[in-house]
């Protein structure tokens, strides 16, 4: 099973020893930051194109060489596994970056923005995520992420080459079964959307130095009945440092894979209220892969009828009737900076 081959799109803050220079790897277009009073982003542009970060990793050396900084350097990685959206053989799913934002107590800061949309498909490398621009230097807490995105470079391709634009719902509600989107704001206009998510960035009692952001595909979009492309933005955010991951295999009682079973990893809040930390679906061999989620103690849930965040309905392909519409799997705890394997699930 290829790492990271969830549905999902991973932004990532990848930590930085010493001041960097140049770049290596493709051109990105131009970019620029805003000053704030809370955090300091440098005003060398730096580059890391092609670093895959796992949970837990640190890296101490720069790509440019120079004076010691201690800072974060904003870098985009992205990489979709092919979702369900609706019948539809989905070939690309491009999102237009305007900027990417930290914000801390209500302050935000620019870690990037581009003088034009950077357009990426977060399809092109077949569920590996990779490096698709970088933004700046930057010393400060944050409690937030914000992703701000180009709606008319933003668009889903399927097979035959027909493009459709996605429409980005603005204070809509989530409607998926679980609540999942409910934590992520999304507000702005018809040509630009800003989508918010908290988290807890801290460790030890410091920022963390690197954290992943995952634009989940499978709650993120769907094909109302019109054929268009609808999206109620999603967003699951982890510090690296206390980043888990957890995969496993959903199968039926005659040993053949389930297919587009949705997987949930479920935790019980401080306030008494379950949550979802994040959610994928099965592929064509019962796989699934669960990342950007926080160490702790979960409870899997298995769906094989399930309504996304935004509205779409998915039924798993495979399982056995008597099971119903969903199963609980097993409890687990859930270790920072490793893959926890949970073996075969019986669907």
């Amino acid at each position: 099973m290829k790492r990271f081959s969830s549905v999902g799109a991973v932004l990532v803050l990848i930590a930085m020893l010493g001041g960097c220079a140049g770049s290596t790897g493709s051109t990105v277009p131009s970019t620029s930051v805003t000053q704030s009073t809370h955090g300091t982003p440098a005003t060398q542009k730096a580059s890391v194109t092609g670093w895959i970060v796992k949970p837990g990793s640190k890296h101490t050396t720069d790509v440019g060489g120079g004076g010691p900084l201690l800072g974060l350097v904003f870098e985009l990685l992205l990489g979709d596994a092919q979702p369900v959206i609706g019948n539809m053989n989905v070939a690309q799913i491009n999102l237009g970056i305007d900027a990417v934002n930290v914000v801390y107590q209500g302050q935000v800061t620019s870690i990037a923005t581009y003088s034009s949309p950077y357009v990426v498909n977060v399809m092109a490398n077949g569920g590996d995520p990779s490096s698709m621009g970088v933004g700046q230097v930057y010393q400060g807490n944050y409690d937030h992420i914000q992703l701000v995105v180009d709606t008319a470079s933003s668009n889903v391709v399927d097979a035959s080459g027909n493009t459709y634009p996605i429409q980005f719902q603005v204070g809509q509600a989530s409607q998926s079964t679980i609540g999942a989107g409910a934590r992520t704001v999304t507000t702005g206009t018809s040509s630009t959307v800003t989508m918010t998510v908290g988290g807890n960035f801290t460790y030890g009692g410091n920022p963390e130095a690197a954290a992943f952001t995952d634009f989940n595909a499978l709650e993120s979009l769907a094909q109302n009945s019109a054929g268009q492309i609808i999206s109620q933005p999603t967003l699951y955010a982890v510090g690296t440092d206390n980043a888990g991951e957890v995969q496993g295999q959903v199968l039926n009682a005659s040993g053949q894979p389930v297919q587009n079973a949705v997987v949930a990893a479920m935790y019980t809040a401080a306030s008494g209220v379950n949550r979802v930390s994040n959610t994928t679906n099965t592929d064509a061999n019962g796989n699934f892969d669960l990342h950007a989620i926080n160490a702790g103690s979960y409870q899997l849930v298995i769906y094989n009828n399930y309504t996304t965040a935004s509205g779409q309905t998915i039924t798993a392909s495979g399982a056995d009737a008597s099971v119903g519409a969903s199963f609980q799997g097993p409890s687990l705890t859930v270790p920072a900076g490793q893959i926890t394997q949970v073996g075969t699930l019986n669907d």
